[in-house]
């Protein structure tokens, strides 16, 4: 395994993913990294988890039942709270149109699976919060 980047400045992180591996995949990276990080295991969850821990950062799969990515995305972005998250989509839908759907629902930036370590580390460094 690669050596992984330890973040500067650790972020309270929200993994959000109905595929409970790869939700846990992902949070443990980020938590070797340094990150706080939580998991919710589809889109109702993440808005309540969301609002427990009020992360700095949320990575959201956006192919999810009941509630895409994209919709849940859009909730949160509605609360006070959720202007200031930095929101990342990481998913399998690589297409422009799929790029072009995560900004029209504000998403930050849209991240195709599997996402490397340096690739994560790069848009985590580049996040300041307070």
């Amino acid at each position: 395994m690669e050596d992984l980047p330890h973040a500067q400045v650790p972020l309270k992180v929200l993994v959000v993913d109905d595929q409970v591996d790869s939700a846990d995949a992902v949070a443990c990276l980020l938590s070797m990294m340094g990150h706080e990080v939580h998991t919710a295991y589809g889109p109702h969850e993440a808005l309540e988890k969301y609002r427990q821990v009020r992360p700095e950062v949320v990575f959201m799969d956006i192919s999810m039942p009941e509630l895409s990515g994209l919709e849940t995305a859009a909730r949160i972005r509605s609360m006070p709270e959720g202007t200031s998250t930095t929101i990342i989509a990481l998913t399998g839908l690589g297409h422009e149109a799929d790029r072009r759907r995560s900004r029209e629902a504000s998403i930050d930036h849209h991240v195709v699976k599997p996402a490397s370590p340096a690739v994560l580390h790069r848009l985590l460094s580049g996040i300041h919060h307070a």
